[in-house]
């Protein structure tokens, strides 16, 4: 019965247009105060319309998730497409962040998980991971950059493919000549204050939220079964319903780690249906559930002394418990 039920919940399509209206009109209004100062410049208003440009800056990143998973639209071009214009926008190609993720779901929480080195990687000492972890947190959208990029400018890179490579090569083109058009434009009408107001420091903010984000998803947590190694909210308040439907569900993420071409609308009822089935065989996964986003991050900072995941996650709690 279960099985029929997540077959037919895979099988429902769930239209993603009224989210992504959501984001971009939200998106746009915001950028468009904030260049224009209206209706006023104060700075309680401007710092009021920069966090919600943080947050739907942040929601770029889950539509850039849709994009890969093919999930966004209907057509796999049209996913492919809207990938190119948010890749660009965030500094990551797409075929970059999609090779990195492909093996994020394939290997979670492994060493082989190009997305969240370096705090599955064994060879990384805790030292090496607590410094990496500042400069994450601090310079999170530059430093994701990074993380991304590395699975194709690495020597030991898997992406081998000379036509392949080709093409990665012109999204980063592509990539260079948007951001260095901007980047000359406001270094030839000076026009720093504008930029640091519009860009900059909701760049910085964005990358701080999505760090976290990050961290809260897997942190502290072991490899093997996908619930048992991501945090999956459940949220029944209006206001988490809300985060949640604006974010495309990617909180719910040990169920989509579970069921990764699921629609994100449906992963909620998918957990539903786990647990009934559970309750029927008697049996508990023990996978970390919260009723909140914020319960799932408070947990997760339990962890921030020891940044592991996987087996760096083991071997940290087991130094911590031989010094007490």
């Amino acid at each position: 019965m279960a099985t029929a039920e997540i077959r037919a919940l895979h099988k429902e399509p769930e239209s993603n247009l009224i989210p992504l209206l959501l984001n971009l009109t939200a998106f746009g209004l915001a950028i468009a105060t904030l260049a224009s100062g209206w209706p006023t410049d104060h700075w309680l208003w401007t710092a009021g319309v920069i966090v919600a440009l943080v947050y739907f800056q942040h929601c770029w990143t889950t539509i850039f998730h849709e994009d890969v998973h093919y999930t966004l639209y209907k057509g796999k071009w049209h996913n492919i497409r809207n990938g190119m214009i948010v890749g660009t926008l965030l500094g990551v190609p797409f075929n970059v962040y999609r090779q990195v993720h492909i093996r994020h779901h394939n290997r979670m929480n492994e060493p082989e998980d190009w997305e969240l080195w370096p705090y599955c990687d064994p060879t990384k000492s805790l030292r090496f991971r607590r410094a990496f972890l500042f400069f994450d947190i601090l310079l999170g959208v530059w430093v994701g950059a990074y993380i991304y990029g590395r699975i194709f400018f690495v020597s030991h890179s898997p992406i081998k493919d000379p036509k392949f490579r080709r093409r990665i090569w012109m999204e980063y083109g592509i990539i260079a000549v948007f951001w260095g058009t901007i980047w000359g434009l406001v270094i030839a009408n000076s026009a720093w204050l504008l930029f640091a107001k519009v860009y900059l420091i909701p760049a910085f903010l964005t990358g701080i939220v999505q760090t976290i984000r990050k961290l809260t998803e897997h942190l502290g947590l072991p490899n093997g079964d996908p619930m048992r190694g991501a945090r999956t909210v459940i949220t029944k308040d209006p206001i988490g319903k809300a985060f949640s439907y604006t974010s495309f569900h990617i909180a719910t993420h040990g169920v989509h780690h579970k069921y990764p071409q699921m629609p994100h609308g449906h992963l909620a009822k998918a957990f539903e249906v786990d647990i009934a089935e559970q309750a029927e065989n008697a049996s508990d996964d023990g996978a970390p559930v919260f009723p909140s986003h914020f319960r799932a991050m408070v947990d997760m900072t339990r962890y921030l002394a020891y940044p592991g995941i996987g087996e760096n996650a083991r071997r940290d709690r087991a130094e911590a418990a031989a010094q007490n």
